[in-house]
């Protein structure tokens, strides 16, 4: 009796197993990130793909490089889609994973590499350089241009492969646009201060050293080679620290 009763609760709960095992649960919709919100796209030729920025008439395709005004990119039935359906409205998500049309223009795309505007119209490429970003590449681009999955999360991003203290002050005046960027903000300013103050220390101690050096030969004319070589020694120690200090600073922006 009691095998008969555990077969039909088995046959009756089956239906439930399958609807569990074979649809994606919310956790997984989220993880794809197809979450978006139909909104107004100006240029009626957008499709699926095409990267979109804010201006002053609305959402219109991106056309510039590092755009400071991208908003996110048009998808094709999403998961998720926040609004009403209307004539007009299409689907634009902001953040997580979607196709991103881009191009081989900022050089070749591997999985990882940072994605950002182009001057080519909607299209994305390959973040070179510091500025805003759309996102990260989750797959390699094996033609010169085509789509390929990116996850959107747009922010202000340094990628410089060469760090100078220059770029340094462009990211903080724009970086500080975004909450998020606070703490690689506060991450280039403790650079900022260590690199600074060290050259600033260096160079205010070598002053201090050439001016005692000279006044000291005036006064000892004879012994004006041990003095040499003692400002000699002095300038040494301090273009160590000041080096050092500056080291640790481009270390700080390139590893931390």
């Amino acid at each position: 009796m009691k095998t008969t009763a555990h077969i039909l609760i088995t046959l009756a709960l089956l239906p439930a197993a399958l609807v569990y095992f074979t649809t994606p649960t919310f956790a997984q919709e989220l993880r794809t990130g197809q979450i978006a919100t139909n909104m107004e796209v100006k240029d009626a030729s957008a499709k699926t793909g095409d990267i979109v920025s804010k201006s002053n008439e609305g959402l219109v395709k991106s056309k510039a490089a590092y755009d400071k005004n991208l908003f996110g990119v048009v998808v094709e039935n999403p998961n998720v889609v926040f609004n009403k359906p209307a004539v007009g409205l299409t689907p634009v998500i902001s953040y997580g994973e979607t196709l991103v049309r881009v191009s081989d223009r900022g050089g070749k795309i591997k999985s990882g590499d940072f994605i950002t505007s182009s001057k080519q119209t909607g299209g994305g490429q390959k973040a070179i350089e510091s500025g805003f970003i759309l996102g990260k590449a989750l797959q390699d681009l094996k033609e010169k241009e085509g789509l390929i999955a990116v996850f959107v999360n747009i922010q202000y991003r340094n990628v410089a492969t060469e760090p100078s203290f220059g770029k340094i002050f462009t990211f903080l005046a724009t970086a500080i646009e975004r909450p998020e960027n606070l703490p690689e903000v506060l991450r280039y300013l403790f650079a900022l201060l260590v690199g600074g103050g060290a050259f600033f220390l260096g160079f205010v101690s070598f002053g201090r050293s050439l001016r005692t050096g000279v006044e000291a030969i005036g006064r000892n004319p004879l012994a004006r080679t041990s003095i040499q070589i003692a400002m000699l020694l002095n300038l040494t120690g301090i273009t160590l620290l000041t080096a050092a200090g500056i080291g640790l600073a481009l270390f700080v922006i390139l590893y931390f």
